[in-house]
């Protein structure tokens, strides 16, 4: 491994990488727009320019490669002058609307600016002024913004492999377009956003709906499909106002899909059961009467493939106890789609595959019961005739659920049910790997967390929390080391 001095510190480093890589991975942090982890490198912002012992000029440290011997330096009275020169050309054409700007507080050109202008600039001339437009369904641009990084072409072009988006005109005229008639609308075309590193590119979803230093950032898990991505959800006023992806290479990369994106408004919909009707005492008394009166198999109940892995554990150990039939619901469309780094999968829900570990092959809705508790969560799910035709056979129904629906006007017990991004809990997702969510929100008054009445009709005085519960699930793996990422539980 070559050895090379950084800020005059020796280090070995591993052949083939990049200056500005090492510098990033050993914690000299080194200013860049047009350099992306997850994209190729392609050296055309020049913001990344540092002094290195083997060329006389400041370098762009994206396409320079280290070698046996060489000094870097990150800092100093050159470099720093080479990236105000960068930072003047940028800025000759660039507005000053950050107030009315999606990207401010979060902007890399706010932030070099502040570090490196002073707020001086020499330019009098008009400015170039390029297209406002609508791209495609969910994106916009602002052209005057754009710097030309060529993030969004190149991940177009090797991501998604659409190739949607290109360079149009040259020096200070040149803008990102689409192709004439050709607008940019494929399943992950969202993540241009969030790779503009000056809010060029906006999310018509999210225009003006917040500020990010006042809205409430929490990592979690994306609840769309059973592949989990790892999102950060920004929450304003109780209320999801987008969702972004968070790194993990064993999930999702740097990306996720636009249905995921998007699939938030049901949380904070005018159509969430907000009144509870009965209670869960209501539920345990029928339940165990059905049984006495009628045996095993008379009080079925019916759970969701949304449901945690700490109300599935739950779930199974009130099945054993009542000896009742469990049936599943779930939700498979489209086609699995394969990009770099990211898969959308056919399986809608979070955490089929716990609920498969748990019950073996997820049976059929219940039918011929006296009873039936139907634990739902899907968002807009389309009922199955089964269970339709189970719930008007039923003496008594109890459903708990986190939108109105006809089985919830015809139960006898209604529990408000809690949406992922209003509880903590964990899912399993596709491959095996355990990720936890973490509340975003707070949840309607009525909605008590089902761990917790789960644990009252199981007849449990001291409820545990879903730590507790988590642990004695997985005895064998500990839940504080879950963390950011999550673990893998091949092999377990």
């Amino acid at each position: 491994m070559p050895k090379i001095k950084l800020n005059g510190k020796e280090i070995e480093v591993e052949e083939g990488r990049t200056v500005l890589e090492v510098c990033l991975e050993k914690g000299a942090y080194v200013p860049h727009y047009c350099y992306h982890p997850g994209l190729s490198p392609d050296g055309n912002c020049r913001m990344c320019i540092l002094k290195v012992s083997t060329s006389r000029k400041l370098e762009a440290s994206c396409m320079y490669p280290v070698s046996e011997g060489m000094e870097v330096e990150t800092e100093g009275p050159e470099v720093e002058s080479g990236r105000k020169d960068v930072l003047e050309f940028m800025l000759a054409n660039h507005p000053l609307d950050c107030p009315e700007c999606d990207k401010a507080g979060e902007c890399d050109l706010q932030d070099f600016t502040f570090q490196y202008r002073g707020g001086v600039s020499r330019f009098r001339e008009n400015k170039v002024i390029r297209h406002t437009k609508d791209l495609g369904p969910n994106i916009s641009i602002w052209g005057n913004r754009c710097i030309a990084c060529t993030r969004c072409v190149r991940f177009e072009e090797e991501i998604s492999g659409e190739g949607s988006l290109s360079l149009i005109n040259r020096a200070d005229k040149a803008v990102i377009d689409i192709f004439p008639g050709k607008p940019i609308d494929n399943p992950i075309s969202m993540n241009v956003i969030d790779i503009c590193p000056v809010g060029a590119l906006i999310s018509r979803d999210f225009l003006y709906e917040a500020r990010v230093w006042f809205a409430k950032e929490t990592e979690s898990v994306c609840a769309s499909c059973a592949r989990g991505c790892n999102v950060k959800i920004t929450a304003l006023d109780n209320e999801i106002k987008r969702m972004v992806p968070r790194h993990n290479a064993e999930v999702n990369s740097y990306w996720m899909c636009d249905e995921g994106r998007l699939n938030t408004k049901y949380v904070t919909s005018h159509e969430r059961v907000r009144r509870f009707k009965g209670t869960p005492g209501d539920i345990s008394w029928n339940a165990k009467k059905i049984v006495a009166e009628n045996g095993a198999g008379s009080f079925g109940i019916v759970a969701s493939t949304y449901a945690t892995i700490e109300e599935l554990w739950l779930i199974k150990k009130l099945a054993d106890q009542l000896e009742a039939p469990v049936g599943f619901l779930t939700v498979e469309r489209g086609e699995k789609m394969e990009y770099p780094g990211i898969t959308i999968e056919t399986d809608k829900t979070p955490n089929r595959r716990y609920a498969e570990k748990l019950f073996g092959t997820l049976g059929k809705i219940p039918s011929g019961c006296r009873g039936l508790l139907v634990i739902n969560g899907i968002p807009g799910i389309t009922w199955p005739d089964e269970l339709l035709k189970a719930a008007e056979e039923a003496d008594f129904l109890a459903v708990s659920d986190i939108l109105k629906s006809p089985l919830v006007a015809k139960a006898d017990v209604v529990l408000p049910g809690r949406a992922w991004a209003e509880k903590d809990g964990t899912f399993l997702n596709v491959d095996g790997r355990i990720q936890r969510i973490r509340a975003a929100l707070e949840a309607p008054p009525a909605a008590f967390p089902e761990t917790l009445w789960l644990q009252e009709l199981l007849g449990i005085d001291k409820p545990g929390s879903s730590e507790e519960i988590f642990t004695e699930a997985y005895p064998g793996l500990d839940y504080a080391k879950l963390g950011n990422q999550g673990i893998s539980t091949n092999g377990i």
